[in-house]
């Protein structure tokens, strides 16, 4: 008797087990069914960017001329200060770039020291990327650099930019500034 019973909650776990999983994989199928169908129609709805077009046309409505380079690049003007952009249709990503925004002779050991020192402090601090060149001139020229998503979807674009427009004015200025603290504490000593 006992093993019958034993059978029988075997038989009854058995159909169960196969119950559930005749479901399991019908549910899963119905799953991956709703998963590729939403796939497509977000492939139908999502086109490769066009961040040039959106970069160029987002400039315009901020008021900037923009102009090509001889290297792809967008060359344009915001606040009196002359700015590079590079931009790729197939990106998300975009690089500002403000060249030349702080310079000075290669000769001057001692001003060469404090800006390596602040460059270093910034960049370990902020978002903006400051780097210098040597130029072929005898001056070396401080730029900044930053890389940021650049794409339709991010609310109020003109902003989003002037944002980041903002954050190089403030770099600059703190560049400027903490070159001139390391000046006034030198002229103290």
């Amino acid at each position: 008797m006992v093993s019958g019973i034993g059978h029988l909650i075997g038989l009854i776990i058995g159909v169960i087990g196969i119950y559930w999983l005749i479901d399991y994989i019908s549910e899963s199928k119905n799953n991956q069914g709703e998963e590729e169908s939403e796939m497509g129609t977000m492939e139908e709805n999502c086109e490769a960017p066009k961040t040039m077009g959106l970069v160029v046309r987002t400039l315009a409505e901020i008021g900037c001329e923009v102009n090509g380079t001889e290297d792809g690049r967008i060359r344009f003007d915001h606040q009196g200060v002359t700015f590079l952009m590079e931009a790729v249709d197939d990106c998300l990503f975009v690089n500002l770039i403000w060249p030349w925004c702080y310079s000075f002779s290669k000769f001057d050991i001692d001003e060469f020291a404090r800006m390596r020192q602040v460059v270093n402090e910034i960049n370990m601090k902020g978002s903006v990327s400051v780097f210098y060149s040597i130029a072929d001139t005898d001056e070396v020229a401080v730029h900044m650099k930053k890389n940021f998503l650049f794409v339709p979807q991010v609310p109020q674009l003109k902003d989003y930019l002037k944002l980041m427009f903002d954050s190089f004015f403030r770099t600059a200025r703190t560049l400027d500034v903490e070159i001139e603290k390391m000046r006034l504490k030198e002229s103290t000593r």
